[in-house]
């Protein structure tokens, strides 16, 4: 389905029900709350078929979208059946009342998304939670899952088949196509392998409106079928395949051979790609970042935009004349500018390269722009599918600072799926880094010379084939296919940029062909890779309104103030907190009422009542909420300041996510603008 068709399907699935008429407003009325909660609303989702009707007990209802989400605001039992009533808005007038077999409980806004597919085959959903568990505690996991896709695709399968779908062939990017996979429940499983997986039950929602008659007509061979849709279309679409290259370059004293490097690295590409009339398959884009320019005025700027993503040359950059404050720069400045001022929506490619010999400045630091640390900043990228590239050159004046620069660089370059893309210049050697940059374009334009003919770059982490059935007496083994050469070990930052362009690739195929996830079904899926567990399959999101993410912001600011206060005096943390959330309550007594009358010294922060209750729910260990008073004492002072960095990271993070417009989506139809709500990786929460 092209985009334009899946925005009008994503404005009737959101405005699918309207108030029905002669409802009485009461604009002060709000959804029922969840049993022991005080301020979550009870949600849930209707299932395929379902009807609305103006009173409860009327079975000429109007059908309603498949999944559409509600919340309740009544409940009555007519002759034995359970009726609710219930609105898309989080304020009256409700929509009307549907019957309760005809609605799922959601009891949290949480929904899953797919990763990109770079080092993993496609994920598995199962019928059953046992089957998938039978799997997960299996000492042949790996043929077995194989054997699983092979038999799923191939098609048709019998009716007690274990996996009812799988994950589409090309990747669904929910921050251009929003998708709906909530998560209906949620457990832990610990395998061999040592690796924890969530055991997760969704829903799958898409924006195909279907009856329950046509519904029930779908076998399992025609679900297979819709998700490998569009492979044969595959060479055409990915003709028009284009890269986007954006060059993030410390322009310090210092660096001044590394940026007339970087320039023949573009012209090498230039006229490699002009010899086959293909330059207009990428585009470059500059990025000159230095430090705070009021400690050290001479410096210029902080960052700056040499050339933007829609100009071929880079020309014009040079190195600042001056030296800075210190030996760290601002390197988040020029990234952040990258990834939010410069616009990549036209590419398939979108690779981002860091060129550096010195740490970032952190969020903690009053010189630093942005705020941010490195994991926010990656997440920034990640979230407009921008692949971050690190050439760290290890000079000699930098020693004391490399063990530091270089933890931050491969947070920041470590892809939510596929290989690290860090990388070390020993002795900040200019040939030592013009051998990388040269590994690093020649990637590139394999991607583009392959795409051009209609072919996807290899991805060297694909996981090997199964291996072909037993040979018998009908059909006798094939004639052995002579292995390919060997050369040696694989060049590491082509293989890097390889495994990321071919996830970038399937995500550009997605958005082209309009890939969407898999038909209406609950399922159970687990959300690491199966044949590879350290591979997230799943990326757990949590769906925050405009004013949860407000309320989050500003507990989070309590806490980073009185963090601050408690790292000169730590025994003052935990009152500072419970005074703000005194001050923050409506009812002062109930302050850490969730802790069910426990002594107060052992309160953690979530207990507290800072944090509203959606956060505490979700399935996932908060780094924030489980902190009681003795731990924070227990920790040394380097310890405390870590954790009041991150929370200030996180509250400009979020900052960027309520600023960021074109991603928030209105489940309501935007009747109410504080309801729409912004899908939130669950790594970028506390």
């Amino acid at each position: 389905m092209a985009w334009r068709a899946w925005a009008a399907a994503l404005a009737v699935f959101c405005g699918a029900i309207t108030a029905a008429p002669g409802l009485a407003q009461d604009p002060g009325e709000r959804p029922l709350l969840i049993e022991g909660k005080k301020a979550l609303y009870q949600r849930v989702l209707a299932r395929p078929g379902a009807t609305i009707a103006a009173e409860p007990g009327v079975d000429d209802g109007k059908p309603v979208t498949p999944f559409t989400v509600y919340y309740v605001y009544g409940r009555k039992n007519m002759f034995g059946t359970d009726w609710i009533e219930v609105g898309t808005a989080s304020r009256r007038p409700a929509g009307g009342w549907i019957a309760g077999d005809q609605l799922i409980d959601w009891k949290q806004t949480v929904a899953v998304s797919f990763t990109p597919p770079s080092g993993r085959q496609r994920t598995l959903l199962f019928r059953e939670r046992d089957k998938l568990l039978e799997l997960l505690e299996s000492e042949t996991i790996v043929p077995d899952t194989q054997k699983l896709r092979q038999q799923a695709l191939a098609g048709p399968v019998a009716a007690d088949f274990p996996v009812i779908s799988i994950e589409p062939a090309m990747h669904v990017d929910i921050q251009q196509q929003f998708y709906l996979l909530p998560i209906l429940s949620w457990e832990e499983a610990y395998l061999d392998s040592g690796f924890t997986a969530r055991l997760l039950e969704v829903a799958s929602v898409t924006r195909q409106e279907k009856t329950a008659a046509q519904q029930d007509t779908l076998d399992n061979r025609e679900v297979y079928q819709r998700v490998s849709e569009g492979l044969g279309e595959r060479d055409k679409a990915i003709r028009d395949y284009r890269v986007g290259l954006t060059f993030v370059i410390d322009t310090t004293t210092s660096m001044g051979p590394y940026i007339d490097r970087t320039r023949e690295a573009v012209r090498a590409v230039y006229d490699a790609l002009a010899a086959e009339d293909l330059t207009a398959k990428i585009s470059f884009g500059l990025i000159g970042y230095r430090d705070n320019v009021d400690a050290a005025p001479g410096l210029e700027y902080v960052a700056k935009t040499f050339a933007d993503l829609f100009m071929e040359k880079v020309e014009g950059v040079t190195a600042a004349e001056i030296s800075s404050k210190g030996f760290i720069e601002d390197a988040f400045a020029g990234v952040v500018n990258a990834a939010e001022q410069l616009d990549w929506s036209t590419f398939g490619g979108r690779y981002m390269v860091l060129i550096t010999d010195a740490g970032a400045r952190r969020a903690d630091d009053p010189l630093s722009r942005t705020g941010m640390d490195a994991a926010e900043v990656r997440r920034l990228a990640a979230d407009r599918q921008i692949g971050i590239i690190t050439l760290h050159l290890l000079t000699e004046e930098g020693q004391g600072d490399h063990a530091r620069a270089a933890e931050q660089y491969r947070v920041l370059s470590r892809p939510d799926t596929g290989r690290e893309m860090y990388f070390a210049v020993e002795t900040g050697s200019v040939e030592g880094f013009a051998g990388k940059l040269e590994s690093m374009t020649r990637a590139l334009t394999d991607q583009i010379k392959n795409a051009v003919q209609g072919k996807l770059i290899d991805n060297p982490d694909a996981p090997p084939p199964p291996p072909p059935p037993a040979p018998t007496a009908e059909a006798p083994a094939p004639a052995p296919t002579p292995a390919p050469p060997t050369g040696g070990e694989p060049d590491p930052v082509k293989a890097a940029v390889d495994a990321a362009g071919h996830a970038m690739q399937l995500a550009y195929l997605g958005r082209k062909e309009g890939a969407e996830a898999p038909t209406l079904f609950r399922a159970w899926v687990a959300d690491r890779d199966l044949e590879n567990p350290d591979t997230a399959a799943l990326q757990v999101r949590v769906l925050m309104s405009k004013n949860q993410l407000s309320d989050l912001q500003q507990a989070l600011k309590t806490i980073l103030e009185a963090g601050r206060l408690g790292t000169v005096a730590p025994e003052d943390f935990f009152a500072q907190l419970k005074s703000a959330a005194a001050a923050m309550s409506r009812d002062p007594n109930q302050v850490g009422g969730q802790a069910g009358g426990q002594d107060e010294a052992g309160q953690t922060i979530g207990e507290l009542g800072l944090i509203d209750e959606y956060i505490a729910d979700l399935p996932y260990r908060s780094k924030v909420l489980n902190i009681d008073e003795d731990l924070w004492l227990s920790w040394s002072v380097g310890e405390q300041e870590a954790f009041v960095n991150e929370i200030d990271s996180k509250i400009k993070l979020y900052a960027t996510y309520h600023d960021d417009t074109d991603r928030w989506v209105a489940l309501d139809g935007g009747r109410i603008p504080g309801d729409a709500v912004y899908p939130v990786p669950l790594d970028a929460l506390l």
